[in-house]
C-alpha cells in the first residue's frame, strides 16, 4: 500500500506530520508527502525513507490565498488539482490530509481517483480560527469568515474515512455531536515526541549567556490566544521581589499581536527580564530547555486547547523539568497524573507568579516535578507507544 499525505506547507515545519510519516514507513508503507516548496527546497527529496513531493508557491501567495479561502477558493481549487495529480502519478492508495480545511481538495480529488480518504485533525479547527485575531478584527473578518468553518465542520468529516485526532476525549466530543460519525473510524493519535530524535541532539551547555537567573520557559507561537500576555504581567509582579528571573520566548509573533507585544517589550522592566528569539532549529530546544528552570503552557482556556496536548508539553517533561499549565483539561490531566508540575486558571497572572514563586522558592520539589514527568514520557507518552494506533487505522483500510 502506497500513502499520500497531503500538507500545505513546508514539510519541516510540523514533527506530527514528520512522526507518522516515520510510523508508517517502519511499519511497511510505502509513504510519499505532497508539501509546499517556499523557494528553497528541490522538488523531490527522500528524508528517513519518506519520499516528498514538493508544490512551488511563494509563501505570501500562500497566505493571501488561505486567507480568502471562504471567500474566493483558489487555494481549494489549487489544492485539488495538485493533490489528484499527485494521487496518478504516484499511484497513491489511500489520500492522508493534515487539518481540516485540507478535507474539501483532499476529499473530491480521493473520491474522483477511487480512494479512501484519512484526515489528521490537528487541532478543533473551527474553535482555532475564531481564536486568531488577524481572522476575527474588522475587516478581515468580512474576507476571511471564520465563524463559516463551525458550518462547514460537518461536510468535511464526511468526506473522510477515517479520522485521526489528538485525544479520545476529542473523538468523543465529535461522535456525540454528529450521528454519523462513529467511534471505529477514529485513531487516537496525541503530539508525543519521538525519543530516540529529540534525546539525539548534542546539547549545548552555554547556549544562553545569562548565568545565576531563573528562567522560565516558553516555546512556541507568540500571540493573545496562547497566553504569553499573561506570561508577561506575572513577570511584572516577579521582578522585584527575584531580580533574577528570567522570561525566555522562542517563537514568531502573530501579526495581529505584534503591537500589544512591542508595547510590552518597550517597558524597560519587562525588556530587562526577557530574551525573545524568533525563531530557533529545533535541534536546538534541548539545549533551552536544559538551560530552564521552568517551563510555561499558559494557553488561554478555548476549545481548540481542549483537543489535546500540545507538542511542547511532553518535550519540556522529557528532559525534567517542571511545567506551569493553565487549566486547559488535556493538559491538567497530564500534571496531575504525573504530578509533574502546576496549574493556575487560566489569564490569571497572580496564580502564574505564584506557581512560579513556589517552585523558586522549593527547588527540590521543582526538580522532583521534573523526574517524575521525565520518567512519565519515556514511559507512556512517545511515539513508539502510540503508532501502533495509526498502523491499525491503516490495516483496518486494508481489510
Amino acid at each position: 500500500m502506497t500513502i499520500g499525505m497531503v500538507v500545505d506547507n513546508e514539510f519541516y515545519g510540523d514533527p506530527r506530520v514528520f512522526n507518522e510519516a516515520k510510523a508508517l514507513v517502519q511499519a511497511g508503507y510505502r509513504t510519499k508527502i505532497l508539501c509546499l516548496n517556499f523557494g528553497k527546497h528541490p522538488p523531490r527529496e527522500t528524508v528517513q525513507g519518506i519520499e516528498l513531493v514538493r508544490a512551488a508557491m511563494k509563501r505570501k501567495t500562500k497566505q493571501r490565498l488561505f486567507a480568502l479561502m471562504n471567500t474566493l477558493p483558489l487555494y481549494h481549487r489549487f489544492w485539488k488539482r495538485q493533490t489528484l495529480a499527485f494521487i496518478r502519478s504516484e499511484g497513491i492508495d489511500v489520500l492522508h490530509a493534515h487539518d481540516l480545511y485540507m478535507a474539501l481538495s483532499a476529499g473530491k480529488a480521493a473520491r474522483e481517483a477511487g480512494i479512501p480518504l484519512v484526515l489528521d485533525l490537528h487541532e478543533n479547527y473551527p474553535a482555532a480560527v475564531m481564536g486568531y485575531n488577524w481572522a476575527v478584527r474588522f475587516p478581515a473578518r468580512l474576507v476571511v469568515r471564520p465563524e463559516r468553518w463551525a458550518k462547514l465542520e460537518p461536510h468535511c468529516l464526511k468526506l473522510a474515512d477515517r479520522i485521526v485526532v489528538l485525544s479520545a476525549g476529542f473523538r468523543d466530543l465529535l461522535v456525540k455531536r454528529y450521528a454519523f460519525l462513529r467511534a471505529g473510524q477514529f485513531a487516537v493519535y496525541p503530539n508525543v515526541p519521538d525519543l530516540k530524535e529529540l534525546l539525539g541532539y548534542p546539547v549545548d551547555p552555554a547556549i544562553l549567556p545569562e548565568q545565576g537567573r531563573f528562567v522560565m520557559f516558553y516555546f512556541g507561537g507568540i500571540a493573545e490566544r496562547r497566553g504569553v500576555f499573561t506570561c508577561f504581567e506575572a513577570l511584572r509582579k516577579l521582578a522585584g521581589r527575584y531580580p533574577q528571573v528570567l522570561l525566555l520566548l522562542i517563537g514568531p509573533v502573530d501579526r495581529a499581536d505584534q503591537k500589544r507585544f512591542d508595547g510590552y517589550m518597550s517597558d524597560p522592566l519587562i525588556r530587562s527580564h526577557t530574551r525573545h528569539y524568533p525563531w530557533k532549529d529545533i535541534s536546538s530546544l534541548p539545549s533551552y530547555i536544559l538551560a530552564s528552570d521552568v517551563c510555561l503552557v499558559p494557553f488561554r482556556v478555548s476549545p481548540q486547547y481542549e483537543s489535546g496536548v500540545a507538542n511542547k508539553v511532553f518535550q519540556y517533561l522529557l528532559f525534567g523539568r517542571p511545567v506551569i499549565v493553565s487549566d486547559c483539561r488535556p493538559q491538567v490531566e497530564v500534571v496531575e497524573r504525573a504530578k509533574c508540575g502546576l496549574v493556575f486558571e487560566s489569564d490569571n497572572s497572580d496564580q502564574l507568579a505564584e506557581c512560579v514563586r513556589r517552585l523558586m522558592d522549593d527547588p527540590q520539589a521543582a526538580r522532583d516535578m521534573g523526574e517524575r514527568g521525565r520518567k512519565m514520557v519515556m514511559e507512556e507518552f512517545h511515539t513508539e507507544v502510540f503508532k501502533g494506533n495509526l498502523i491499525a487505522l491503516y490495516r483496518s483500510l486494508e481489510k
